[in-house]
């Protein structure tokens, strides 16, 4: 709730870019779609075409993850064999995709995301990798603890929520009843969705006391109970068939204590812990990334934002007039004439044509009793300001 409070008023924002881009008649503020109640109320949509054109410039770049040896024991060979691991990484994730996504959501509203998971390829298999994962609807279900960077790295906790089934829910916690995570979300645009209940995966960073050690080949590994397993092993020198040293034995040269920074999550929701606290294979960092539009760190606030919300105002302002326009040009009646029975007697059909007629005259009587000739009266009479404000 503290998270949410403090960041309600630009995911607010956030939301309303979405609903205006996104929702029928999303461009027209309900209160003024309502005056307009019988009368036309057209979107002429000048945002998403920019929009699409910011978003479709971002997808023509090569956004990928890059490898190279920054110094000390980094050498390129190892840098190549990093890049390659990350770019399987991201083919198998369609990360492409993701970005796209993420960025053309981060120019509407300035918020969107993705997370990094740990998990198997598929059912039937034993091999574990790490996979780039899209979150649907980030604006509504993610929220950090207190960051300064825009990539939130410098953040120690942070929350996801999920939708779930509510007979899946049933099924898998049968003794509790279903309480979900509430929303800091002042409204609802869509009356049709999906009925889930939402739960909560809670990331945070935590200190632990963990030993390190050197090692004569120059690597820096945890000196724990895995190591110390291999330890004897690692030390034996490799010889050849002729007693020859091929490859000289590993051993510690030597040992510090210090911190590692462990990742651990746990499941929640609107009624407590679901779930017991669990280790993640990551460290140092959360695995949730953020992609912020306009990022701006001031008086202790993330402040972001997308194109929509400058375009917002220019947008309806136009919708307005020129339905306005419409409504006093092209929907307006007809002029039409006014005049007496007896100037129309014998010429009913030609004056009943009169809209349609392409002869270049009309005949009438002429009203002996002073009756002026047939005059017209209405017509449409488009305000000139509406034209200068549009």
């Amino acid at each position: 709730e503290e998270a949410q409070h403090a960041d309600h008023d630009s995911r607010e924002h956030a939301r309303e870019s979405h609903y205006f881009v996104d929702k029928r008649d999303g461009q027209w503020e309900p209160e003024i779609f309502n005056q307009f109640d019988g009368k036309p109320r057209y979107t002429f949509d000048m945002v998403n075409p920019i929009i699409d054109q910011v978003s479709g410039e971002m997808e023509e770049r090569d956004f990928d993850i890059r490898v190279s040896p920054a110094g000390g024991n980094a050498t390129k060979d190892t840098a190549q064999t990093f890049d390659g691991l990350v770019r399987n990484i991201e083919n198998v994730s369609r990360a492409t995709q993701v970005y796209n996504l993420s960025g053309k959501n981060m120019v509407t509203a300035g918020i969107d995301g993705w997370r990094v998971n740990h998990k198997y390829l598929d059912e039937m298999s034993f091999d574990q990798d790490l996979v780039i994962e899209p979150i649907g609807d980030y604006v509504n279900r993610v929220w950090f603890g207190p960051h300064e960077k825009p990539d939130a790295s410098d953040a120690r906790f942070c929350w996801v929520l999920t939708g779930m089934d509510p007979d899946e829910y049933k099924k898998e916690y049968p003794n509790r009843p279903a309480q979900e995570v509430g929303s800091d979300k002042s409204l609802t645009a869509y009356y049709y969705r999906e009925d889930l209940t939402v739960i909560g995966e809670f990331f945070y960073i935590l200190p632990e006391r963990a030993e390190i050690a050197e090692l004569s080949d120059g690597r820096v590994v945890e000196y724990d109970e895995d190591f110390r397993r291999a330890e004897d092993e690692l030390a034996q020198d490799q010889v050849d068939e002729a007693g020859n040293i091929i490859e000289p034995g590993v051993t510690v040269i030597r040992k510090r204590s210090t911190k590692k920074h462990s990742v651990y999550t746990r499941l929640f929701d609107g009624g407590g812990w679901i779930s017991d606290p669990r280790p993640s294979v990551f460290r140092n960092w959360l695995p949730i990334v953020p992609c912020y539009g306009n990022f701006k760190y001031y008086e202790d606030k993330v402040l972001y934002w997308g194109i929509v919300d400058k375009l917002m105002d220019s947008q309806r302002v136009y919708n307005y007039a020129q339905s306005r326009q419409i409504e006093e040009g092209a929907l307006a009646s007809r002029r039409k004439p006014i005049l007496t029975q007896k100037q129309i007697e014998g010429y009913e059909e030609d004056w009943a044509e009169l809209n349609t007629s392409i002869e270049p005259y009309i005949l009438y009587n002429h009203d002996q009793d002073g009756a002026p000739p047939p005059g017209e009266i209405g017509g449409a009479q488009v305000n000139p300001g509406l034209k200068d404000i549009s």
